[in-house]
């Protein structure tokens, strides 16, 4: 019957169909059982954020904590410290607040000028959230070791009871049009939390605490090492590539010689 002549019609099908066969669907039974590694740190827009947000803000507003780094003359800005200040510092204090936070974001910055090496963690939020997160970051022993030993020189907080960039573009560059500064927080979110992301693969293996901060400081710097390798390696394709992909591969105008 037909059944018979398709069970012949398989049989003669070439080892190799079969073995294609068989390796396809062990692959997707492989695929399906494994759960990708779960991120103490938030990786997705919140929920009650929507795109094309007008702005209007209410009683939300930017905060900023700025951190400013040692940077003696003579010496290149030691930018492992920034990683320090983000993964044990402000990581934690994100983990346990970012739903309560609209955006976020961070910045990093070192030139000599009068205010050289900072971290920045920048946040939008409601004045009461805003208030816990900075007390949350002062209470950070890690912060105070970093504070003791001079690396970190200062910290500086917006005043909690003074919200005065309440617009969702405040912190967005003044020079770009209105659409791109409203929309430009959720695109330096994801790269953040990315960033943020790399950081806490590559520190697996290492304590998530250590009581000797030149320790600590030197995981970091092996860390951030594999980080900027990756950046080197695979930046061009992750990131530029398919950064322009969702433009549509139009031409982009270079107005200034950049180092990507």
């Amino acid at each position: 019957g037909k059944a018979v002549t398709k069970m012949m019609a398989f049989s003669e099908k070439p080892v190799w169909v079969l073995v294609s066969i068989l390796l396809l669907g062990m692959s997707i039974l492989l695929l399906s059982s494994c759960a990708p590694k779960a991120s103490p740190f938030p990786s997705t827009m919140p929920a009650t954020v929507a795109w094309g947000t007008s702005g209007a803000g209410g009683e939300k507003s930017w905060w900023i904590c700025r951190f400013k780094i040692s940077w003696p003359p003579g010496v290149e800005a030691d930018g492992t410290v920034d990683l320090l200040l983000a993964h044990a510092v402000v990581g934690p204090v994100l983990h346990e607040h970012s739903k309560d936070l609209s955006w976020w974001r961070f910045h990093r910055r070192a030139v000599r000028d009068e205010t050289g090496h900072q971290f920045s963690f920048l946040f939008y939020s409601t004045p009461s959230v805003s208030l816990q997160i900075m007390d949350a970051l002062r209470e950070s022993k890690i912060l105070q070791q970093a504070l003791d030993a001079r690396i970190v020189e200062k910290l500086t907080f917006d005043d909690p009871a003074k919200p005065t960039r309440t617009q969702i573009q405040a912190t967005s560059d003044g020079h770009w049009s209105p659409a791109l500064q409203r929309n430009w927080p959720s695109y330096i979110m994801g790269v953040s939390s990315l960033w943020l992301g790399l950081i806490d693969d590559f520190m697996a293996d290492a304590p998530a605490h250590d009581d000797d901060l030149s320790d600590l400081l030197e995981q970091y710097r092996q860390v951030d090492s594999k980080v900027t390798a990756l950046w080197r390696k695979e930046g061009q394709h992750a990131f530029l590539h398919h950064l322009s992909a969702v433009f549509g591969y139009a031409p982009l105008m270079i107005k200034k010689e950049i180092q990507f």
